[in-house]
C-alpha cells in the first residue's frame, strides 16, 4: 500500500514534470476546486458533536478542508464527544476508573490519528506548512572525491 499524499512542496525523490504537474493540479483542485465544508452540523450529530464541528468549521482558516472531508470530520467530532463522554463517566464514578481507561485510550487514539489526518494539531500544520529544503546537487566526481 502506498503512503500518504504529501503536497508538492514536501515530495522527496525525483519526480517528472508530468507527475509534478499531476501534483500541482491536484492541490489546486484539493484546495480550490472543491465545494467548501459545510458550515452548519450534520443533524445526527450529537450534541457535543455539534458543538465541535462549530468550532473546527469556524477555526479552519486557510486549511484546505472541504466538503469531501466531511465524513472524517464528523468521524473526528464523533469521537471527540466520545471522549467526553467517557471522561464525565469517569468523573461520576471514580471508583470504577479502571473499566474507562480502555475507552479512553481508543478514543484519544481515535481523535489523534483523524485530527492529524484534518490539520487540527500544531505537528501536522507546521508539517503542511514547512517549506523543503533545498537540495545542493553534487557532481559525480564531488561524491567519489
Amino acid at each position: 500500500m502506498a503512503g500518504k499524499y504529501k503536497v508538492l512542496s514536501q515530495s522527496r525523490g525525483d519526480l517528472t514534470k508530468a507527475r509534478q504537474e499531476a501534483h500541482l493540479q491536484a492541490e489546486i483542485l484539493a484546495a480550490d476546486g472543491l465545494p467548501e465544508l459545510q458550515k452548519t452540523p450534520p443533524a445526527y450529530l450529537s450534541t457535543v458533536a455539534k458543538a465541535e464541528y462549530r468550532r473546527i468549521v469556524g477555526s479552519v482558516g486557510k486549511l484546505p478542508l472541504r466538503n469531501l472531508d466531511r465524513a472524517e470530520l464528523e468521524a473526528y467530532c464523533t469521537w471527540y464527544a466520545t471522549y467526553r463522554q467517557i471522561v464525565e463517566e469517569m468523573n461520576a464514578k471514580p471508583d470504577e476508573y479502571g473499566e474507562h481507561v480502555g475507552d479512553l485510550n481508543k478514543a484519544t487514539a481515535a481523535i489523534k490519528g483523524l485530527a492529524s489526518d484534518l490539520g487540527l494539531n500544531v505537528n501536522s500544520r507546521m508539517t503542511m506548512n514547512m517549506p523543503k529544503p533545498e537540495k545542493k546537487q553534487e557532481s559525480l566526481t564531488d561524491v567519489f572525491s
